[in-house]
């Protein structure tokens, strides 16, 4: 957990020199409605009833009306579940879907007795006409809830959280039961992604154009030219890789980066740039040893485990979390800054 909280706090820096929060401080509002409700922006539909489920409340959390959320309630068995949908407006970026998740990872541990580090699937939704990349993870959510005997009581739940990039919007779904089980949960959100239908959503609201991401540094990536101008080699890589390995149908939705091959690619263009002009750029002794940490770990085979890790661990990386323990010991033993670990750009339009 240490390190999803880590990889988000850094996310966040960058992510808050991305977005511009021009309304200020909303308080979210709960709308009475007995009908269907419209989102206006995208004309999607939050119906009354739906697959069996009633609609309890629609939620909107900005002035404009476009950041809205909507639950929907049923009783089997006398055991509740909830799946809650949520559509707003996206942050165009390759850490976009990723922050998302390693932040809902930290607000879900929270209230839960049993904190655990999430697992994602990464997975694609294919329209024929454009590709959504999202993730989806389902696990074990177990609550203190008011018991009437005992006072409290520790309930035990399934449950499954989903995100997707649907170009100019993003759609989440979190569903929790007391008795349904993972295949179950699977099965809801596929009726509900169905009905939502985020494919059309990001056919309507693609990412028009080819205009060229912009790119944000870190604060810590200014230290000096020279480790300014590698890690600005670095995330032009990245903005390459993405051009080259993806097709129009899948940019027009997103800029998520979830392939390991791109981070590779990335990282060694950087590496290329360093030992191209180190001798040409000011740079100070703590990016030489930075650049000595980053080419000791490639040179050991941890390159890998360092991008699982500066990723969160949402990237094509399955074995990641298994070689975690081993990557440290590494990094323990080999006296390895972490500032290595840090994540110095991000790019985004």
């Amino acid at each position: 957990m240490k390190t999803i909280l880590v990889r988000f706090l850094m996310g966040i820096l960058l992510a808050s020199s991305v977005l511009h929060y021009g309304q200020g401080t909303f308080e979210p509002v709960e709308i009475q409605s007995s009908t269907d409700y419209i989102h206006q922006k995208t004309k999607v539909v939050f119906p009354k009833t739906l697959h069996g489920f009633k609609r309890s409340r629609v939620v909107v959390y900005d002035q404009n009306r476009s950041n809205v959320g909507s639950s929907y309630k049923m009783k089997i068995d006398k055991k509740l579940t909830t799946v809650s949908v949520y559509l707003y407006p996206a942050e165009v970026s390759n850490d976009n879907l990723r922050d998302q998740f390693l932040a809902f990872n930290i607000a879900v541990n929270r209230n839960a007795t049993n904190e655990q580090a999430l697992k994602p699937e990464l997975v694609k939704i294919n329209s024929g006409t454009v590709i959504l990349n999202g993730i989806i993870t389902v696990f074990d959510y177990n609550l203190i809830v008011p018991d009437f005997m005992k006072g409290q009581k520790e309930q035990s739940n399934k449950s499954l959280f989903s995100l997707y990039d649907c170009g100019k919007w993003n759609i989440k779904i979190r569903i929790t039961s007391e008795n349904q089980n993972q295949e179950k949960l699977l099965q809801l959100e596929k009726l509900f992604l169905a009905s939502f239908n985020p494919t059309k959503i990001a056919e309507d609201h693609r990412i028009t154009g080819r205009k060229r991401p912009n790119i944000i540094i870190s604060k810590t990536a200014q230290s000096d030219s020279l480790l300014l101008k590698s890690t600005i080699a670095e995330a032009n890589a990245k903005i390459d890789w993405l051009d080259k390995n993806k097709s129009a149908a899948e940019l027009s939705t997103g800029l998520s980066d979830f392939e390991m091959e791109s981070q590779e690619f990335a990282i060694a263009e950087k590496i290329k740039f360093y030992k191209e002009n180190k001798d040409k750029l000011s740079g100070s002794p703590e990016t030489t040893a930075y650049f000595e940490d980053l080419q000791k770990i490639i040179d050991n085979g941890h390159l890998k485990d360092l991008i699982w890790t500066l990723t969160g661990g949402v990237v094509d990386f399955p074995e990641g979390a298994a070689r975690k323990h081993r990557y440290d010991e590494f990094v323990k033993q080999n006296n390895i800054a972490r500032k290595v670990e840090e994540i110095m750009y991000r790019v985004y339009l």
